[in-house]
């Protein structure tokens, strides 16, 4: 029984015109996807809470004219309609939040919020190359089914290599949920770097690979790179961070070469600030900024 969901029922459904009609792998009825869309839609109050808990230290800059904010309670995107992926997600990661085993439940599907021609449909990702690949995972957000069903939004995805999305990216991804239990919270920026011609810095949208699905035109841009940063305010004074830049290889190591390889990928946010144009943590006071974001650490927190 879902009582939230039941009483949106009662209420408007007409949002899911496209979401509904277009949805694919999704265990759920029709009705409980648009009752879980109609939770998209926040008040300028709930936006700005929700920027307040998972961006404490200023919202990243956008960096092309067709960006845009979509909030939701566990998460804010920053979605890019002409690559129609997410560029960046940003959100708060407790230990409480993982407290939950709750089952996986899928429903990928266009954001609702989202023009047709700036988001990304079932058919995009219908070729054999590339996984649906989650920036912000399902399994952070098992702390409700709405929460879950969330992630599955196309606003949330970007083309993965099977073998990067399966391998190295769920070590990371499960490495990222023990730092939140040995943590208590942490703060997670995931992100896609689109830098084709190899000189650290963000291409233009007009020069990113698209991926080419079996049917219709190459709509979403394919990138060149991942990276993640993780935040933990030990203290009023001190924020201690790590950052990764990972290649989007078809076959990154595994076993018992993959640990030395993320050591290996670890960077300052300064770096990720010039390969992809953003601006991480603005509120922060110019001198304390600095600090965090030259920070490289030596190795990888204990997990």
């Amino acid at each position: 029984m879902r009582p939230t969901v039941l009483l949106l029922l009662t209420g408007s459904l007409v949002i899911a015109d496209l979401a509904s009609a277009q949805t694919c792998g999704c265990d759920i009825s029709t009705r409980f996807v648009a009752a879980y869309n109609e939770l998209l839609e926040l008040s300028d109050a709930e936006k700005a809470d929700a920027e307040a808990r998972h961006m404490p230290w200023g919202v990243p800059e956008t960096v092309t004219a067709n960006e845009r904010l979509l909030h939701q309670d566990g998460y804010v995107i920053n979605h890019d309609g002409d690559l129609r992926t997410a560029t960046w997600v940003a959100y708060r990661l407790t230990a409480e939040d993982l407290s939950s085993d709750r089952e996986r439940t899928e429903c990928f599907r266009p954001d609702p919020r989202l023009p047709d021609e700036a988001a990304g449909i079932c058919n995009d990702y219908e070729e054999p190359t590339y996984d649906r690949g989650h920036l912000v995972p399902n399994a952070d957000m098992e702390r409700s089914e709405a929460a879950m069903i969330t992630t599955y939004m196309f606003s949330n995805m970007a083309p993965q290599h099977a073998g990067f999305n399966r391998g190295i990216w769920q070590r990371l991804e499960r490495y990222v949920r023990k730092w939140a239990r040995l943590k208590g919270e942490i703060h997670v920026i995931t992100g896609a770097v689109f830098d084709q011609n190899a000189d650290s810095l963000r291409d233009n949208d007009s020069d990113a690979k698209m991926m080419k699905p079996k049917e219709g035109v190459a709509r979403v841009a394919i990138p060149t790179h991942f990276y993640k940063i993780i935040l933990h305010e030990r203290s009023d004074t001190f924020i201690e961070n790590m950052a990764f830049v990972l290649p989007h290889d078809e076959a990154p190591p595994t076993g018992d070469k993959a640990n030395q390889f993320l050591t290996d990928q670890l960077t300052s946010i300064d770096v990720i600030e010039r390969m992809t144009g953003v601006d991480f943590l603005s509120d922060l006071p110019s001198n304390k900024e600095l600090a965090v974001e030259a920070h490289v650490a030596s190795k990888m927190w204990p997990r």
